[in-house]
């Protein structure tokens, strides 16, 4: 049977846990903490997480070198789905704590810094 792309998504936020903006907010700034967005240049050029590492879904496992020395990754895109994807994938690739903290917009609602 075909998966659908929520099925996907669905099974990627098994491993990775949903953090809430607040609950990414008081991470932000944290030794070892690296945010990371997952959007396409096209979107973040509205505005990031301020000092996240942009890096493309689609080009994740080709740029991860970006997140070398990462003790905890939170990702995050612009509804939260490809955020799960890409930290389904940190997770196979060995990163053990990444957090999906969901849409950008969420970010900038609950007053987090952005740049």
């Amino acid at each position: 049977m075909t998966q659908t792309p929520n099925d996907l998504v669905t099974a990627a936020k098994t491993t990775v846990p949903d953090i809430s903006a607040e609950d990414a907010m008081a991470l932000h700034g944290q030794d070892g903490v690296v945010f990371l967005d997952v959007r396409e240049p096209g979107e973040v050029a509205g505005g990031k997480v301020a000092g996240a590492v942009a890096i493309p879904r689609g080009v994740l496992e080709f740029q991860m070198q970006a997140l070398e020395g990462a003790k905890t990754v939170v990702v995050y895109c612009a509804a939260g789905g490809r955020a799960a994807l890409a930290g389904a994938t940190l997770k196979a690739l060995g990163f053990e704590d990444v957090r999906n903290a969901g849409g950008f917009k969420d970010w900038v609602e609950a007053g987090g810094v952005v740049e």
